[in-house]
C-alpha cells in the first residue's frame, strides 16, 4: 500500500471518529421540543402530546413528582400558550394538541402548526409554574404529527421529543414570555393540563 493511500485511510478513519463524537456528545435531557401540523384543519385527526415521568428523583409522590413546562409557539415563531404539568413518578399525561395546547392562543388566530417545547423541573412548593422552572431531569416525551396525504386523506406518526440542550438565555427567555401571556392574557395564553386519555 503506498503512503498516500495509507495517509488516505488514517484521515479518514480519523474523520469517522470525530464524527462519531460529536453525535455521542451527552444531553441534558432537561429540554425537549417537536412540531405539530394540520391542527384544527378540517377532516384531520388530532395530535397526542404524551409525557412520562421516568421515576428518576423517586418512585413515590409526592418526592418524586415533576412538572412539565409547555411552551407553544405559532407559525411565527410567537409564544402563543403556556402551562405547567404535574406528572407523577411512572406516571402518565396525555394531552391533546387541539383542545389542551392550541385551544386558547392568546389572539385570536386559529393555531395550526408550529412548535412544542417542554422542559422537565421541580415543583416549587409543590406547584408547578411555568414561568418560574427549576430544571430536574426525568420527563420524558412523544409527540404524533399529522401529515397531509393525497387529496383529503391524513395519516399520523408518532416520534419521541427531541432533546436538546437548555441554556441560560433559553431558560430566561421562555419564564419571561410565558409571565407577559399569563399578565395580559386575562385567561387567555394558557395551556390545560387536563388529561385527554389519548
Amino acid at each position: 500500500m503506498s503512503f498516500k493511500a495509507l495517509a488516505f485511510c488514517a484521515m479518514a478513519a480519523a474523520l469517522i471518529l470525530a464524527l462519531g463524537s460529536t453525535t455521542a456528545v451527552a444531553q441534558d435531557n432537561i429540554f425537549a421540543l417537536g412540531y405539530y401540523s394540520n391542527a384544527h384543519t378540517t377532516g384531520a385527526p388530532d395530535s397526542a402530546l404524551r409525557l412520562v415521568n421516568d421515576g428518576y428523583v423517586s418512585d413515590s409522590s409526592p418526592a418524586g413528582d415533576l412538572c412539565a413546562s409547555i411552551y407553544v409557539f405559532d407559525s411565527k415563531e410567537e409564544l402563543s400558550e403556556c402551562c405547567s404539568c404535574k406528572v407523577t413518578p411512572n406516571g402518565i399525561l396525555s394531552l391533546s394538541v387541539n383542545t389542551n395546547l392550541t385551544n386558547n392562543p392568546l389572539t385570536p388566530e386559529i393555531l395550526k402548526r408550529g412548535v412544542i417545547k417542554v422542559v422537565s423541573s421541580s415543583p416549587t412548593s409543590g406547584v408547578c409554574d411555568a414561568r418560574n422552572v427549576s430544571p430536574q431531569i426525568g420527563i420524558r416525551g412523544w409527540l404524533t404529527h399529522v401529515q397531509k396525504g393525497t387529496g383529503t386523506a391524513f395519516s399520523q406518526t408518532e416520534e419521541e421529543l427531541l432533546d436538546s440542550s437548555f441554556g441560560s438565555s433559553e431558560q430566561t427567555d421562555l419564564a419571561e414570555d410565558c409571565t407577559v401571556l399569563m399578565e395580559i392574557g386575562s385567561g387567555h395564553g394558557s395551556c390545560s393540563c387536563t388529561d385527554s386519555g389519548q
